[in-house]
């Protein structure tokens, strides 16, 4: 993958989940993206999860960070472009891939949002970015999200790779 993909962080937002949090660092790193982000833990998320993402960043020798909100994670991490990304009953909009990763190839910092709550964003918030989805009868949930969404980008860098 190119050095661009350094300037993608997962955000894992609202969560309250010690095995969603865990999960989702898994494939962030599984999948050889760097930067993954908790804002707003709560519960067993705050007191599991974001230990045990840690440990697996420090492991990985990647970059984990928690934040107490999501327009904090956004402004300190100066985002250029966030995607949110909503359950699909939600919006009609989906998810372009091949727009994200242009975003990404331009240099832009690309925030790629997930709840980590059933009820998604709040108004506020999803006012803070682009709000689409994945083409998908049901929310699938943040790593199954991430896992797609992260492959699709890494499997279009890979063609790229490939061609030269």
């Amino acid at each position: 993958m190119t050095e661009s993909i350094k300037n993608v962080y997962v955000i894992l937002h609202n969560v309250q989940s010690a095995s969603k949090t865990s999960e989702t660092a898994q494939v962030v790193y599984g999948l050889g993206f760097p930067n993954f982000v908790v804002s707003k833990a709560e519960g067993s998320a705050a007191q599991a999860g974001v230990p045990d993402a840690n440990r697996l960043a420090i492991r990985m020798k990647q970059n984990f960070m928690t934040l107490p909100d999501l327009k904090d994670a956004l402004e300190i991490l100066a985002i250029d472009h966030a995607l949110l990304v909503v359950s699909p009953v939600l919006t009609k909009e989906r998810a372009d891939i091949k727009q994200l990763s242009e975003s990404i190839n331009s240099g832009k910092r690309v925030g790629l949002v997930l709840s980590g709550s059933n009820s998604s964003f709040s108004r506020k918030e999803m006012d803070l970015g682009e709000c689409k989805s994945l083409d998908a009868r049901v929310d699938i949930g943040p790593s199954g999200t991430a896992a797609i969404i992260l492959y699709a980008i890494s499997s279009s860098y890979q063609g790229k790779i490939e061609e030269k």
